[in-house]
């Protein structure tokens, strides 16, 4: 009887200790030291930069290969030429950004927000976009090959010469999108 009290009592501690330490999900903020290496040598190559205050910032051709990026905000800023291939930008705002002739192979900016972006010439082969908001965003010459667009909200973008060869857009939300060949899909107007 002895043994099973004890039992019980050490499965109640182990639990509750679980519960303390064990399912708490850990928060991962940006790293100031990975914040000052970008901004002071233009490259920070698998960097943690989630939540990263970087609005404005002036990133021309940085490295940001494989960086963690989520929810960063890059709002204005100059990411013309940057190497993003395979970041994480899940939740990152790049309203009004400049990515023009940005590489961002294989990136994952599900939810990101890249409203009047500048995306011209931009490569986003095998990239996920799935739920992205892409509204008046200048996309032209953009190679979108195998892309994962998905839902992702195109209203007003500008589509014109992009490469869509394989890519996956048949749910995305269009409405006065100027498509590849210049005519304009209103089909969720």
């Amino acid at each position: 009887m002895r043994i099973k009290r004890l039992a019980a009592v050490c499965v109640c501690v182990v639990g509750l200790l679980g519960g303390l330490f064990g399912f708490a999900s850990p928060s991962w903020a940006y790293l100031q030291e990975d914040v000052d290496m970008l901004l002071e040598n233009n490259e920070c190559p698998v960097c943690i930069l989630t939540e990263a205050p970087l609005s404005g910032a002036s990133l021309y051709q940085a490295n940001l290969k494989v960086a963690e990026m989520p929810g960063a905000n890059l709002t204005n800023a100059d990411l013309r030429e940057t190497n993003l291939m395979l970041a994480e930008l899940k939740n990152a705002d790049f309203s009004g950004a400049d990515l023009s002739g940005a590489e961002m192979n294989g990136a994952r900016l599900q939810e990101a927000t890249l409203s009047q972006a500048n995306l011209s010439g931009v490569v986003l082969t095998q990239a996920n976009m799935d739920e992205a908001d892409l509204q008046g965003a200048n996309q032209t010459d953009a190679d979108l090959t195998a892309a994962v667009i998905g839902t992702a909200d195109m209203r007003g973008a500008d589509l014109s010469g992009a490469n869509l060869r394989g890519a996956n857009w048949s749910q995305a939300i269009m409405c006065n999108t100027i498509m590849p060949d210049g005519r304009i899909n209103d089909r969720n107007c």
